[in-house]
């Protein structure tokens, strides 16, 4: 059954990473939630709103109460200085969702209902995958990219991240999909 969750930790691009390479997870993007002005936010006008990930995921493969831990180990606890745009936040979704961050009790961390979502400009979508087409010529150009898999791109961007195991890239099934020179790139540049 696929669920979605909604969170903040700081900037975007290392948790939409962190999370893609979770297994369970399906897709991730990166944006802004939690505001109220302007009515339309962008990260050159973000106003009150939050740099968020979101994340649809598979609850029968990882639960909810899962994603929470990691958003637990992975979140900066907010200050009085703590500005809204990085600030920790959970966006829950639906009465069970509410249940289990309460049950959880996070310290120092907004906790709201799930409003609405505003994605993210395309520049910040998978920005670790367009980072490394940018620096290196293994993954070709940006537009081979455009029409491929979400849940592969989710996946490959948090691995050239750095994050995951090599086992946990060996049983990806979409690892096949690349190249030799591409699995060994993300093999020995980013495992070691």
């Amino acid at each position: 059954m696929v669920e979605t969750a909604t969170f903040s930790l700081g900037c975007f691009w290392d948790p939409d990473a962190r999370f893609g390479v979770l297994d369970g997870v399906l897709v991730t993007r990166v944006g802004y939630c939690g505001g109220t002005h302007p009515t339309t936010p962008t990260y050159r006008t973000i106003g009150d709103y939050t740099e968020s990930v979101q994340i649809d995921f598979d609850s029968t493969r990882i639960s909810f109460a899962q994603l929470l831990t990691y958003f637990n180990q992975w979140h900066t606890p907010n200050t009085s200085t703590t500005r809204s745009q990085y600030a920790a936040a959970i966006f829950f979704h639906n009465e069970k969702q509410q249940r289990e961050v309460n049950e959880m009790n996070i310290e120092n961390v907004r906790v709201d209902r799930f409003n609405k979502f505003y994605e993210a400009e395309e520049y910040h979508q998978k920005y670790n995958l367009k980072w490394t087409i940018m620096e290196t010529d293994i993954f070709g150009k940006k537009e081979e990219w455009i029409n491929k898999d979400k849940q592969m791109i989710t996946k490959l961007n948090g691995f050239l991240a750095g994050y995951g195991t090599n086992e946990q890239f060996q049983q990806w099934d979409k690892r096949r999909e690349l190249t030799i020179k591409q699995q060994n790139y993300i093999k020995n540049e980013h495992r070691q």
